[in-house]
């Protein structure tokens, strides 16, 4: 019975997940970064591309050339420190590109075996949040963000944000 019963719960949850899913559309970015977004993709600049979905939720992701030369000149060789001074780097440029949001710390983890480092923000003014994901693959910086207007659910955002794939 327990084994039926934790079935029922597994199938239910694919057929959420494969629900929240429909109408989505994979975006292929350069030869690794693949993202699923609720609506077509548009390129608004040489590295921003975004989609607004019909909540007004606002998906989109910035692609960046890192070079490390730069950093590497105050620092050790140690790649670990390299990319934590490029992250310091792109948070203080984040939160100073965006003074109407109160934007978090960063927070470190896991998403799909790649380190990431995630911030949140709130704008007082009119109640939207913002959700930023950044990882680094080699040379290069994605920032995946979704701005959320208030009182909607975030399950989109959630999917947005954990359903990406690096190509090795």
């Amino acid at each position: 019975m327990a084994i039926k019963n934790t079935l029922i719960v597994l199938f239910s949850l694919i057929s959420l997940f494969a629900k929240a899913q429909t109408g989505w559309v994979k975006q292929k970015f350069g030869e690794k970064l693949t993202i699923s977004f609720p609506a077509e993709v548009k390129k608004v600049s040489e590295s921003t591309y975004i989609a607004k979905d019909s909540t007004g939720t606002v998906y989109g992701v910035v692609i960046m050339e890192i070079d490390q030369s730069a950093y590497q000149s105050t620092l050790s060789s140690d790649t670990l420190l390299v990319r934590l001074k490029f992250i310091d780097e792109v948070v203080a440029s984040i939160k100073a590109k965006m003074p109407k949001y109160e934007i978090g710390d960063v927070k470190i983890s896991e998403t799909n075996t790649i380190k990431t480092y995630a911030l949140e923000g709130t704008n007082p003014e009119n109640k939207s949040t913002v959700y930023l994901k950044i990882f680094l693959v080699g040379d290069v910086s994605y920032s995946l963000t979704c701005f959320v207007p208030p009182g909607l659910d975030t399950k989109n955002k959630d999917l947005f944000l954990k359903n990406f794939a690096i190509s090795k």
